[in-house]
């Protein structure tokens, strides 16, 4: 599979986003065990070479939980307002316009679909999936630092939807239409699903 960020005349940038409360996951989600490494490890892994740099949003809670990831780690400068300052945080500190957001609880990367997605981001302001039933994956998608104004106003607003981003601005959506690899491990019992899943899996291909 070639590189991405080699074949991309504009480097881009990741950030994930490691935020969170973790509330419905009663602990911290991005510090699970999958296939060896903690998650958000996983995931900087399997991305890592698609992008010039990765960034980790977080907070001050949870600032010393991942202090042993080689990245850099940036905190909201207000708390407690969601993914949408995780967000408005990593595009500050970027060093490129381009900026794929993802969350850190999607423990798999489909990237023939990560690299479809690239190939509009010359021309759109946000690049994100949608299911055919009409649902967007706004935390894995591409993000263009000209909307740091736009992520500025709506928190000034009290908004905090993401997807309240979205109407004003050049938006393509790309159909996710395999979803088999797509995980949100939101809660204890997604945990266990997945590793469950992934552990046929490995089975079924041994």
């Amino acid at each position: 599979m070639p590189d991405a960020d080699q074949n991309n005349q504009n480097p881009m940038s990741a950030v994930i986003l490691a935020g969170g409360k973790s509330l419905r996951m009663e602990e911290d989600k991005s510090l699970l065990m999958v296939s060896g490494l903690r998650l958000i490890e996983k995931i900087a892994r399997d991305i890592g070479p698609y992008f010039r740099e990765i960034i980790i949003s977080s907070n001050r809670e949870t600032m010393d939980r991942l202090s042993f990831l080689p990245y850099r780690a940036v905190v909201d400068k207000e708390p407690n307002q969601g993914p949408l300052r995780g967000i408005l945080t990593g595009l500050q500190a970027s060093a490129h316009p381009v900026n794929f957001v993802m969350a850190c609880d999607i423990p798999e990367i489909n990237v023939p679909f990560l690299q479809k997605m690239m190939t509009f981001t010359g021309q759109y302001d946000i690049v994100a999936p949608v299911t055919g039933e009409g649902k967007y994956e706004p935390l894995f998608a591409f993000y263009h630092r000209r909307l740091i104004p736009a992520i500025e106003t709506l928190l000034e607003q009290g908004v905090r939807k993401v997807i309240e981003l979205y109407p004003p601005h050049r938006v393509k959506y790309i159909p996710m239409e395999a979803r088999d690899w797509y995980y949100n491990l939101n809660t204890i019992e997604d945990y266990r699903g997945y590793m469950k899943d992934k552990g046929a899996l490995l089975t079924i291909t041994e």
